[in-house]
Order: structure tokens, then C-alpha cells, then sequence
């Protein structure tokens, strides 16, 4: 089964970048505003354990990729309720740059 979720683009207004945290990111203080055109992220639910992402941007390394790095947080703090072998391989359509 894939599964098929919107990732909005936003415009930014204003962005202003305040300092680093301990963690790596950033504080930001910012006005943005949704627009109506979105990239897709196509999830494809498997048995393998792992999670993948299918990309275009070799340039970043799966590991610090943010869609990938979000999957394993939600999988580690959903582990109570998934399968422990569960996995997923995700795909994006691009839609916008």
C-alpha cells in the first residue's frame, strides 16, 4: 500500500536565523505564508526494518536528510505501537524547486 501526503510550500517573508542551539539547529524567528503548490512524499509501507528515501539530491547524505531523519524519530517514538521489523521506503515527487 503507498500512501500519499502533501509537503506545502511556504513562502518566506521574513526569516531571521537568532542562534545555535546544543542540538544543531537553529532559532528562528519568522513570518511565512502557505502557498497553494506542494511536493509530494509517496510513503510505501514495508517488512524490511529499514527506511529509504528515493531522491534526486545525492548531495545529501541519507543519514542527514530531514524526511529520513524525521521517519526514524516518529517510528522510535511510535515503537509501542508498530511492528518492530516495519519499514518504508519513501519517494518525492518534486513539484516546486
Amino acid at each position: 500500500m503507498i500512501n500519499i501526503w502533501p509537503s506545502p510550500a511556504k513562502l518566506n517573508l521574513f526569516l531571521y536565523i537568532n542562534n545555535c542551539r546544543s542540538d544543531g539547529y537553529h532559532n528562528l524567528q519568522t513570518i511565512f505564508q502557505f502557498i497553494n503548490y506542494s511536493d509530494l512524499l509517496e510513503i510505501k509501507i514495508n517488512n524490511s526494518g529499514l527506511i529509504d528515501l528515493l531522491t534526486n539530491f545525492h548531495d545529501i547524505p541519507k543519514e542527514k536528510n530531514l524526511i529520513i531523519r524525521a521517519a526514524k524519530t516518529l517510528k522510535k517514538a511510535a515503537k509501542k505501537n508498530i511492528i518492530l521489523n516495519a519499514g518504508a521506503v519513501i519517494n518525492i515527487k518534486k513539484n516546486y524547486p
